[in-house]
């Protein structure tokens, strides 16, 4: 038997994936084997078919209302033609070209009611003489006659009503009470006797009960479900109490088995991985052994089975895969080296590991399996009822449980011995401590010194994890169990189940079942169309009937109807001329159609196999498995698990050099392939020749062909290209000489009298139609979009670039460089901006990264101005290595300030003091913020200039600059004011005193927005070494440039070297108001030694910086990507605001970046120099345009007024290559 189980047990140990693919696909195989079997098993058959009841519906008013059938029987009971609600019994008959049975062959599909009446009319001949051709049925008598004003003398007709589909014809006769049985046997006989001959012959079916076989995934799990759980409880009603205590006490064993299996796991260090894999291999065994079973023909009875299965989890029990396990994780090298320090760290393979493991613990765990097999093979051959087949399923479970063990199993181990060798590695990283797991002799878990409550109460409880393996390795722990003793315990266990099953045993034969217990009974379904119509039709002869009646009769009148189940009469068409009408459709031959056919079967099959409910979530499951096992995997490999010495030797993995290869010939990289390897990888890792300042002129490249032009023109030609109509099938609307452009009468008539809404009609003429209404006052250039339509957006922005350029004077615009798609235009419309024509894209760049409060953040700055981003770049280096910037939030307040008038300056005054009041304010305060969530009232300040009132309104707006919110709830604030001081006139919601986009002195003092102040340290060395300069000449030139020279000029808040660059450049990467940069660049720099002259201390005052991460231009897209890649996106979902302060504090900081570098720049001479070598290199230099661009004042001066052609003289731009490098230090 070893020499049988070798091979599989090799094959699994060295291919553990494919290992457990295979017994994955064997084992769902299996299961829909099962399945199968499950389902045209006669355990669930139905006993007797599902019954449909009739329905009972009663008439109130104009409704149909549902009553139980005790209503119909009490009506049924007094029933009388005159009483007061009368009862009908409706026979629903339907006559169909379809069958109730699946295999019957039917009319084909395209044969219907509704396009042959010659069928028709056959079928109809037939309903409207089935009263008078039913015999041995007073049809006369017994149907229902409505009594109308029109019949009353008369002898009503009898009630029918008649309902044609495109497949069906339904119609309904109406009797008294009580005569379903003659009316059904009486129609019978008349389909069965009503000749064949004719058009048509007719066949009453009889509906089936949906066998099991046939339902569809839920409904046959829901039915096997009820129909077991209704049998095993029909069952224990018969059964003893002595055996259900015994059954009970099986399945507690049971479920005590499973926690020995989680409790003995956790010994060994796995909580879920290792249960889970015992588990599911013994799971594979019995789902493995059923069909085995079945081919042996071992009758088995699911309710048997159900009463066996606790006996069936403790025969085949835990103990020996645990044993396995236990035995794997306590062997000595699953940890440690092979040869300790002298094998370079390599650990041996985890396939040998496991075959070793499984060499020591065979013998033992082969003879448990052959004792127990043969017990049970002795149980199997007795004579007891129900014993032979549950020890004959025992036996072939655990049979199949020995090979799983040493292949299924095994390869699981393999993996987690791999999972656990990643574990402690990335302990060990963790950890730092280098002692660990030097030894071989040490334990490769890492425990807590301080474990916490929860690890506690779990080891506790649950026992310590890991605790069952040795604590030294090396040394056999296993204690082997004596066979005479476990025998004994197995013959016990033996004895015990075959008393359990004796009891069971007499119950098996009698497993029949009232039919009470299976019949599902349904009703009839009153809501289909069929029925619908006779009720309508029944209601509307009510009706007529309460309108001829007199007095309280008609209130009291109604009608109570019995809808008794439809009659299906088939309808089998016997004239060949019914499909002359009616010609089928043509079949499509050809391999196209196999091949479609093919693909919708294999699609149609897969679908149900994966609608399967078990299936469905063992592939989700083993998908999941998959995907983290292999990732987990991934990772261990990229940490080095597979040697740690070789991979250092080899310096890594090289990419890329396969392809490198081929360039050489195949006679050198045969005969000296390393040597070429090492010669390649040099020019992969070599970096690129540095670009020459001064190119020396070349022949064949003239001076002025840069590749700045090449690729100037290049765009032109892809714009142009792509402004055509070939360009792309979305142009289809652009100018085409082959394009018909109607006249200017015809596409006014398609404008005004066509399709609406407008959108429609324009949608129908070309971009130049477009153009040429607008061009004639049809069309408002600005209202493109509106009357266009939400999306042609696009289109609207086209239109109007065209119309603008060709009412230009160069005629320029429409075919120009400023870029018109891939734009997102529906953020722009109606938020940023009108009369849209395009998008000017701005170069972006990134400088820093800047610690700002102990974090890094890249300063995002969009600016056309060279060095600028290199100057933050090096400004943003100081700091940092000074320890970062350090920012404080000193106020944040949006303000508004409107200017009010009053008849007289006491007026005025009385006002300013009721503002001033605790009252007054209260009240301004409540209608502000009754306007805003976010909107929270700071502060009034007020100010009088003669019979004008100022009153600046300072508020907190969120993560939104607020301009809007803030003048929403200063117009709310005025309305309140408005009733305490009637006489106030309102002269402008602003009235200057905000100030908002102007220089003033308020904003400067008082502040607005956000107001921080940045502060950082600079050391003396980095000064020096990075800045080029020293503290002093800082401070110095700090002093008479940034405070002196701001105050000789007058500046208002311009103290500093160019606050407004950084800002503006951040405002525009950010979407913020660039016209605001006016109040928001007020700054101060100051600057002073510290540290006893040695380093720098540097500090940047900025009071109103008016920024938000909501609304205004943060809503278009690229401002979006840039403020998530700082983290201030939209608003902060828990503290409103802090995401706009945050990037006020990051302004302040990069500002102070920037005024760092520009004044050392100033200090050591540099700033003139990086200009020229940053901002004015020759490629960048533009070319003439040509043609030229027109002038106003004309083409001889160029434009420049007063100065002729010949007195400018020629310019030289000057050479970057004759200064001194920009890094060079002053003398």
């Amino acid at each position: 038997m070893r020499a049988v189980l070798k091979p599989f047990v090799i094959h699994a140990a060295y291919s553990p994936i494919e290992t457990i693919v295979f017994f994955s696909i064997v084992g769902t195989l299996a299961y829909f084997h099962i399945l199968s079997a499950i389902k045209h098993s006669a355990f669930f058959a139905p006993s007797y078919p599902s019954v449909l009841r009739p329905s009972h519906a009663l008439l109130r008013g104009d409704e149909w209302v549902g009553v139980r059938d005790t209503f119909w029987l009490h009506a049924k009971a007094k029933y009388a033609p005159d009483a007061a609600i009368l009862p009908l019994e409706l026979f629903p008959v339907e006559f169909s070209l379809d069958s109730v049975h699946r295999n019957t062959e039917v009319a084909p599909d395209w044969l219907t009611f509704s396009t042959n009446t010659e069928l028709t009319e056959s079928v109809q001949n037939f309903t409207k003489g089935l009263p008078t051709s039913i015999s041995g049925f007073a049809y006369d008598k017994a149907c229902f006659r409505p009594v109308t004003s029109e019949t009353l003398d008369l002898a009503a007709p009898c009630f029918t009503d008649e309902l044609v589909k495109s497949r069906s014809i339904y119609q309904t006769l109406a009797f008294a009470p009580g005569v379903k049985e003659d009316f059904t046997t009486a129609f019978n006989h008349l389909i069965k006797s009503t000749p064949s001959s004719g058009n048509v012959a007719f066949e009453v079916e009889a509906k089936q009960a949906e066998a099991i076989g046939v339902m569809k995934s839920s409904k046959w799990v829901a039915y096997a479900a009820t129909a077991l759980v209704v049998r095993f409880w029909d069952l224990t009603k018969k059964a003893d109490s002595l055996d259900i205590v015994l059954i009970l006490a099986g399945y507690v064993l049971m479920h005590t088995t499973f926690l020995l299996l989680f409790y003995r796991s956790r010994r060994l260090g796995s909580n879920f991985w290792l249960p889970s894999a015992i588990f599911t291999s013994s799971v594979f065994a019995l789902l493995l052994s059923l069909p085995i079973a079945m081919w042996f023909h071992i009758p088995m009875d699911p309710v048997a089975l159900t009463e066996a299965l606790p006996f069936l989890v403790c025969t085949v029990g835990f103990d020996k895969p645990l044993r396995l396990a236990r035995v794997v994780f306590s062997h000595p090298h699953l940890q440690s080296p092979v040869g300790g320090s002298s094998s370079n760290g390599q650990l041996k393979p985890a396939g040998e590991i496991v075959l070793e493991s499984l060499s020591n613990v065979y013998t033992p765990i082969f003879r448990d399996y052959v004792l127990e097999i043969a017990v049970l093979i002795i149980g199997a051959y007795s004579k007891v009822n129900g014993l032979r087949e549950v020890c004959a399923l025992a036996a072939l479970v655990l049979g199949m449980d020995c090979l799983l063990l040493c292949t299924f199993l095994s390869s699981i181990l393999c993996i987690m011995i791999e999972v656990r060798r990643i574990q402690s590695i990335r302990a060990i990283s963790k950890s730092r401590v280098a002692s660990v797991a030097t030894s071989p002799t040490s334990s490769p878990r890492l425990r807590p010194v301080n474990p916490s409550l929860g690890s506690k109460i779990s080891s506790l409880v649950l026992g310590e994890k890991g605790s069952s393996l040795p604590a030294t390795r090396g040394k056999k722990q296993d204690k082997h169990e004596n066979p005479v003793a476990r025998l004994k315990l197995l013959l016990i266990m033996t004895f015990l189940t075959l008393h359990i099953l004796n009891f069971i045993t007499p119950l098996t034969p009698q497993r029949h079942l009232s039919p009470q217990s299976v019949n599902s009974f349904r009703k009839v379904d009153i809501t289909t169309p069929a029925i619908q119509s006779v009720l309508g039709s029944l209601a509307a002869t009510e009706h007529i009937d309460a309108e001829v009646s007199e007095g309280s009769e008609a209130n009291d009148h109604g009608l109570l109807v019995k809808v008794n189940p439809s009659i299906h009469v088939r309808v089998i068409p016997l004239n060949p001329a019914f499909g002359a009408s009616v010609s089928p459709p043509v079949p499509v031959s050809g391999p196209s159609r196999s091949t479609s056919e093919i693909v919708e079967n294999f699609m149609s099959s897969w679908s149900r196999l994966v609608g399967d409910p078990v299936l469905s979530k063992w592939i989700v499951m083993v998908l999941a498995v998959s995907i983290s096992l292999n990732g987990y995997l991934l990772k261990g490999i990229a940490a080095g698990l597979g040697g740690k010495g070789s991979m250092a030797k080899l310096g890594g993995v090289r990419f890329g050099s396969d392809a490198n290869a081929d360039t050489t010939t195949d006679a050198a990289s045969h005969a000296q392939p390393e040597s070429i390897v090492a010669r390649q990888s040099v020019p992969l890792l070599a970096p690129m020749p540095p670009p020459m300042i001064a190119p020396a002129p070349s022949p064949r490249r003239p001076a002025t062909f840069t590749l700045d032009e090449v690729d100037r023109r290049l765009q032109e030609r892809r714009l142009t290209e792509s402004s055509s109509p070939d360009a792309s099938s979305s142009s289809a609307s652009d100018s085409d000489d082959n394009e018909i452009v109607r006249s200017l009468e015809e596409c006014i008539e398609i404008f005004e009298n066509g399709p609406r809404p407008v959108s429609v009609a324009l949608s129908l003429l070309n971009d130049e139609e477009v153009i040429l209404l607008a061009q004639n006052g049809k069309i408002a250039a600005y209202a493109l979009e509106k009357v266009l339509g939400n999306t042609e957006y696009e289109r609207a922005v086209r239109i109007r670039r065209a119309l603008i350029s060709r009412a230009s004077a160069t005629q320029s615009l429409e075919h120009s460089d400023v870029p018109l798609r891939h734009y997102d235009y529906s953020r722009v419309m109606g938020a940023c901006c009108e009369n849209v024509v395009g998008y000017i894209p701005l170069p972006l760049g990134i400088a820093g990264p800047l610690k700002i409060d102990g974090h890094l953040f890249p300063i995002p700055m969009a600016t056309a101005e060279g060095t600028l981003v290199a100057s933050t770049s090096r400004g943003c280096k100081a700091l940092n290595a000074g320890g970062g910037v350090t920012t404080v939030l000193t106020q944040d307040g949006m303000t508004r300030g409107p200017a009010i008038d009053f008849p007289s300056i006491v007026q005025a005054a009385k006002c300013r003091a009721w503002i001033d009041s605790e009252e007054g304010y209260a009240t301004i305060k409540e209608a502000f913020e009754s306007t805003s969530r976010f909107a929270k009232l700071r502060n009034l300040k007020c100010a009088m200039a003669g019979r004008t009132l100022f009153v600046r309104f300072a508020t907190a707006t969120g993560d939104a600059m607020g301009m809007n919110m803030i003048s929403k709830g200063t117009e709310k604030a005025l309305e309140v004011m408005q009733k305490h001081f009637p006489d106030m006139i309102t002269l402008a919601l602003s009235g200057n005193y905000c100030t908002d986009k102007k220089p003033a002195a308020i904003n400067w003092i008082e502040g607005r927005g956000k107001s921080v102040v940045a502060e950082a340290v600079i050391p003396g060395k980095v000064v020096k070494s990075v800045l080029k300069t020293t503290v002093e000449a800082l401070c110095n030139l700090n002093t008479k440039k940034n405070l002196i020279g701001s105050a000789m000029a007058g500046s208002i808040g311009g103290f500093n070297a160019h606050a407004a660059n950084i800002l503006t450049a951040v405002f525009l990467a950010t979407g913020q108001d660039p016209a605001q940069n006016v109040e928001s660049s007020n700054c101060m720099t100051l600057m002073e030694s510290t540290n006893n002259g040695e380093d720098l201390l540097m500090t940047v005052s900025m009071p109103s910086i008016e920024v938000g991460t909501v609304g205004g231009g943060t809503v278009l897209a690229p401002q979006q990507a840039i403020l998530e890649m700082l983290g201030f996106k939209g608003a902060h979902p828990t503290h409103p605001g802090q995401n706009a302060q945050a990037l006020a504090r990051l302004i302040a900081a990069a500002v102070m970046a920037g005024e760092l570098s520009l004044m050392s720049a100033l200090a050591a001479g540099h700033l003139v120099r990086a200009h020229l070598v940053h901002n004015r290199s020759q490629l960048n230099t533009p070319v003439t345009s040509a043609p030229a661009t027109p002038s106003p004042f004309g083409t001889e001066t160029g434009g420049v007024v007063g100065v002729k052609a010949n007195d400018l003289g020629s310019v030289t731009p000057s050479s970057a290559g004759s200064l001194p490098p920009y890094s060079l230090e002053r003398p």
